[in-house]
């Protein structure tokens, strides 16, 4: 009582700047798996003295530039919808008023998330440095084997030939390239809407290892073990015969009645891997689209059942799509899928202990106090 009375009569700044202290104290967990990715990184990349490096500084700030924007004005979105549909206030609009005044003006939301944001610069750093490197530390070797495996889990049939039925109209087609392209904006509001909690909890702190974890052990280690290009570079690769010729000519021509930009992104992708460009780095197995899409379900359906819902309905779109919009081997998305689910159930136990400690709870007592 005499700490909490004490806590009280000091001036604001002293307050804040204290809870900030205790906020990185009791969150200093979130660096741990970027400090590995960054040790594993260093492992491979030794090797490769001419690899060039992220410096932090443009990290942070392609983070507040484009992420940091995208990801709240989605992330009001969604509370909007939660209030709208879930919470039911008298009026949606006016709590998510009082939502972005108390973002604007109280500190407690900004304390609590900069340790979580301070990990993830240097976990995106450790991201940036690998993707691009992965063919020169293990060229691509696996694509005609994950063809393979693909024909032989599906029947005898490659799974695009299976969908192209269902999948294979324009207006589909083009919906799925939406959806595609959608995922980065999922990605950014997840980030934000997990990031800028009131309070240090379980599930913040579960969404934020697993999306870590996966990331690391599928799109790092295993990424470099299984190095692979995907299925739109068949050709590029020198692989015959091309059992996707038939799909890309299909997706090229829709491409000249819609507008499927996906397409340019492929052959950016595969510029920059050849010189032309920006390395901007190819990497299919696994296929992490499919794994972070799979962590937003997870997550998500312990916010509202009917964003669950939302996110497990895209998460199988973009399975769909990975495979037909010739991005991903089937197998790629089988992969992803139990990478994520492997990732949420060790970052549950990991996440139940850290939040436990006696330091975690004393610093979500004296956040609610601000």
């Amino acid at each position: 009582m005499a700490y909490v009375e004490s806590a009280k009569t000091q001036p604001r700044a002293v307050q804040v700047l204290s809870l900030l202290v205790q906020s990185f104290r009791a969150q200093w967990f979130f660096f741990a798996i970027p400090a590995l990715y960054l040790f594993s990184n260093w492992l491979m990349l030794r090797s490769l003295p001419s690899h060039g490096t992220a410096p932090v500084h443009l990290v942070l700030l392609d983070l507040l530039s484009f992420a940091l924007p995208v990801g709240l004005i989605v992330m009001l979105v969604l509370r909007l919808i939660h209030y709208a549909v879930v919470i039911k206030p008298e009026s949606p609009i006016r709590a998510l008023a009082a939502d972005i005044v108390a973002l604007a003006t109280r500190p407690k939301l900004i304390i609590n998330a900069l340790p979580v944001f301070a990990a993830m610069v240097f976990f995106n750093k450790a991201m940036i440095e690998l993707k691009p490197a992965i063919p020169a530390i293990n060229p691509f070797a696996w694509d005609m084997t994950f063809m393979e495996w693909d024909r032989a889990l599906h029947f005898g049939f490659d799974p695009w030939v299976i969908l192209q039925p269902l999948l294979g109209h324009d207006i589909v087609t083009f919906a799925i390239n939406l959806a595609y392209n959608f995922w980065f904006v999922a990605l950014f509001a997840a980030w934000f809407w997990f990031g800028f909690q009131k309070q240090a909890g379980e599930l913040r702190a579960r969404f934020f290892l697993s999306y870590m974890l996966a990331w690391w052990i599928g799109g790092g280690l295993l990424a470099v073990m299984f190095s692979s290009a995907g299925p739109v570079y068949f050709d590029e690769l020198g692989l015959a015969p091309n059992p996707y010729t038939e799909l890309f000519a299909y997706l090229n021509d829709a491409d000249t009645r819609i507008p499927l930009w996906f397409l340019d992104t492929q052959q950016m992708l595969w510029d920059g891997y050849t010189g032309k460009g920006p390395a901007l780095g190819i990497s299919a197995m696994p296929s992490m689209h499919n794994a972070s899409a799979v962590l937003f379900a997870l997550a998500f359906r312990h916010v509202s059942k009917g964003l669950g819902w939302f996110f497990a309905v895209y998460a199988v779109v973009i399975l769909l799509g990975s495979v037909h919009l010739g991005w991903h081997y089937a197998i790629d998305g089988y992969a992803g899928i139990a990478i994520a689910a492997f990732s949420w159930w060790v970052a549950g136990f990991m996440a139940r202990w850290f939040t436990a400690r006696p330091v975690a709870k004393r610093y979500d007592i004296e956040l609610g106090r601000l």
